[in-house]
């Protein structure tokens, strides 16, 4: 007879909708790249300034360039010039990059683990993105 249940239901899946819509999210992903340009940018210069150390420059210089690579990769498949598959490798090797430099400065240099941390967050955060609004 009634048939406030159905009418909320509706109202439920509109708005779970209308939340991962890409038009309501899609600000997100350049605020995500922003953020990883800046700390991983800021990781390669607190790299060369505080420890000069050779290996530590190649890993936060590579995760920059690649991740750089990525996002090209990426606005590129945006507009039909290419794969949207061309970005993932160059992606994987930014995450091995910061990774490994996770792994070499651990408990040693927190503002580098910091910015590193920060950066592999917001890439998840990215990836995390992409498949809720591809469901």
């Amino acid at each position: 007879m009634f048939s406030v249940p159905d009418a909320r239901q509706g109202a439920d899946e509109l708005r779970d909708e209308i939340v991962l819509s890409a038009k309501v999210l899609w600000p997100l992903f350049p605020l995500l790249l922003l953020i990883v340009v800046i700390c991983l940018t800021w990781a390669l210069v607190y790299v060369v300034r505080r420890s000069r150390e050779a290996t530590a420059i190649w890993l936060q210089g590579a995760a920059l360039g690649c991740y750089l690579l990525a996002a090209v990769a990426a606005m590129a498949s945006e507009r039909g010039a290419m794969s949207a598959n061309i970005h993932r490798p160059f992606s994987l090797l930014t995450q091995l990059a910061i990774a490994v430099a996770l792994f070499r400065v651990w408990g040693r240099e927190r503002p580098l683990v910091l910015l590193n941390v920060g950066a592999w967050a917001a890439i998840l955060a990215d990836t995390a993105l992409h498949y809720l609004l591809a469901r």
